[in-house]
């Protein structure tokens, strides 16, 4: 494990905080020309400084006579890398991690090395007699710091859920939950788990949600046959459960609001056999090539896609729907477990920002539904903002659906990501 790792790392998270750069592309970039084992350590280090963060800058707190805030990011970003290795890994001695940190700093922030060299030797000689905020300090405050989370979403969460329930939706986002797949009806096959294991995938039935599968161990599909030729799609099973609720069927026309990548549209073609039509929009012109690969794949020929803003009713398919997905845009507060840079890139004001847009496209959605047609309101966020006070609203005003079901998956409960679907009848 060597210093390329490290500073894989740090050029990953100085893109995501200076750049606004996605992570996981961000650290694929800075990890070009390792090997497996420091591409390994590196994404432990870069995941595991953004899980902790807030964690981790309150114990650098404790050594540092200058505040996180007023240091500069590059000094921040080491000096949370060293942290990291210090207390929350066991393969490397403290020495090699304040060396290695130093090292960091002599490259890109000269002026700071000896900062960083005292700040961290102070911890490695401290970190047992550390003061750890504690509930009685206050509930919000001791879950932001222990879980690592912004102060503005503890707060949200607990008011939604309470504090017992908001640490166990925090415990979950900082767990990982094995990936999940969705076999395609269209070539189902009895042989599927045995095509599985002969392409080096093991997996299990979810029991539950038919045609789910729970992967165990590592699935690589960009080197699965079975998934090139179309046999089944990667889909978390909460996502699963959004169109299995809107329940197509063959021969219906259904219209998917928000369809990239495709996994929600392609599930709704397999639900109707390939018989019928669906319209799926997406306001981005370039993720319209994912909707018809992903259909091609699957030998779906149903699916229209076009790029197109779905807040703006195309009037020729105004009450001509069966059926109509709407998977909003949202905070998503519900796949942080699978994407822990959401914590960090979320602000507060962004959420009333979301619910307008959620209540456009809803009510967009609506005008599409004919009478004793379904629609599905469906979000990866567990903010009731964005989820159950919505359909409150959008029922208000539009007396003409009824609430048949709703549901919160919540990450801890299911091991599928947090989801909120919401089943609407057109009377």
């Amino acid at each position: 494990m060597g210093s390329g790792a490290r500073e894989a790392a740090f050029k990953a998270l100085l893109g995501f905080d200076r750049d606004g750069a996605y992570i996981n592309s961000a650290l694929s970039g800075a990890m070009r020309g390792l090997d497996g084992r420091d591409r390994a350590f590196a994404t432990e280090l870069c995941y595991g400084c953004l899980k902790n963060r807030t964690l981790l800058d309150y114990i650098i707190s404790r050594f540092s006579k200058i505040g996180i805030k007023k240091m500069s990011r590059q000094v921040r970003i080491i000096l949370e890398l060293g942290a990291y290795q210090i207390m929350m890994t066991d393969r490397v001695p403290d020495s090699a991690a304040c060396d290695e940190s130093v090292k960091l700093a002599k490259k890109y922030a000269n002026r700071s090395r000896g900062f960083v060299n005292g700040v961290l030797r102070g911890l490695c000689r401290g970190k047992e007699s550390i003061a750890y905020p504690e509930r009685g300090d206050g509930e919000a405050e001791y879950l932001s710091v222990m879980f690592s989370f912004p102060m503005w979403m503890v707060k949200r969460l607990i008011n939604d859920y309470g504090a017992e329930e908001c640490e166990k939706i925090l415990a979950a986002a900082g767990r990982a939950y094995p990936p999940y797949i969705r076999e395609n009806r269209l070539k189902k096959t009895d042989r599927f788990v045995k095509a599985l294991e002969d392409d080096g995938i093991k997996a299990e039935p979810d029991g539950i949600i038919e045609g789910c599968y729970k992967i165990i161990g590592a699935l690589d599909v960009s080197a699965s046959d079975t998934y090139k030729n179309g046999l089944f799609t990667l889909q978390n099973r909460s996502s699963q459960l959004a169109a299995a609720t809107l329940d197509p069927k063959p021969g219906m026309f259904a219209i998917d609001m928000c369809a990239a990548p495709g996994g929600k549209t392609t599930h709704m073609a397999e639900l109707m056999e390939n018989r019928g039509e669906i319209r799926a929009f997406d306001i981005h012109e370039h993720k319209i090539a994912l909707i018809n690969a992903a259909a091609k794949r699957l030998g779906i020929d149903i699916i229209k896609a076009e790029a197109r803003d779905a807040s703006e009713p195309v009037g020729e398919l105004i009450g001509k729907a069966d059926r109509v997905l709407l998977d909003a845009p949202c905070s998503g507060l519900g796949v942080m477990h699978s994407k822990p840079d959401i914590r960090w890139r979320r602000k507060e004001e962004d959420v009333a920002e979301l619910a307008e847009i959620q209540r456009g496209l809803l009510s967009a959605a609506a005008l599409y539904v004919k009478p004793g047609g379904v629609l599905v309101y469906s979000t990866c966020t567990l903010l009731k903002a964005e989820n159950g006070e919505q359909i409150r609203d959008f029922l208000k005003t539009r007396g003409d659906f009824e609430l048949v079901s709703e549901r919160t998956l919540l990450t801890h409960e299911t091991g599928g990501s947090g989801f909120y679907i919401a089943k609407l009848l057109r009377k």
